[in-house]
Order: C-alpha cells, then structure tokens, then sequence
C-alpha cells in the first residue's frame, strides 16, 4: 500500500525548523514514493508545498472556503471545508501517517491536535 503523509505544523515556523524538523522526513517519504496531503496555511503547510513543488511528488492541498490561501505547487485541491476543526480531520483521514513537529511549549496546539488524532484513530481500529 503506498502511502500518504500529512504534513502539518506551526504557522510561524521559521525556514530553520522547516529543515531540521520536516525535509528528512519528506526526503524519506518520496523515497518510498509515498503521496502528501496539506493545508493551505502560512508557515508548515506553505514551507511543505514549497518543497514539493519542485519534486515529483503527488499532492493535494485541503483548504477552507472556495480558494486555498496558498498553493505554491499548483498541485491539486479539496476544499469547502468550512474550518480548521473540519478539515483537519478530513486530512488526517485522507493520509496514514504524520510529519508534523510540536515546538516545546506549544503541546495544545492544532499539530498537536492533528498528531493526537491520528493516534486516537490508531488506538480505535
């Protein structure tokens, strides 16, 4: 089964952390050639689609509303979500796994939420 990473994170994620906390496990997921599903949002996600624009990679972008905020790989979309509490979930069932970090100090926040949801999900099958 190949597989499908979501890639989530802060919206204020600095290029540094981007590098460290994300590229080597983006790196290591198209060397398995797995797939990408993220939001369209400032900082993780719009870093993420940055990334993989210039790499072979499937994506697709989930947004709120009509339009994706970002979409810096004109890669394809699904959206009409109509909040962060709507699609984040509709991501985490669209993939089967995570590459998020949670900066320390920051355990209550949405990647946080995300990572938890995925291990809830886990726990329930």
């Amino acid at each position: 089964m190949t597989e499908t990473c979501f890639v989530s994170g802060h919206l204020d994620l600095s290029p540094e952390e981007f590098a460290e906390h994300y590229v080597p496990a983006i790196e290591a997921a198209l060397g398995e050639g797995a797939g990408f599903v993220t939001g369209d949002a400032r900082g993780a996600d719009a870093m993420a689609q940055e990334y993989l624009a210039g790499r072979a990679a499937r994506v697709v972008v989930f947004h709120m509303f009509t339009h994706p905020r970002h979409n810096l790989g004109d890669f394809p979309t699904r959206g009409g979500y109509g909040s962060d509490s709507e699609r984040d979930p509709a991501l985490t069932a669209a993939s089967t796994r995570d590459i998020a970090w949670v900066r320390p100090g920051r355990e209550r926040s949405g990647t946080a939420r995300n990572l938890a949801r995925r291990d809830r999900s886990a726990r329930v099958r």
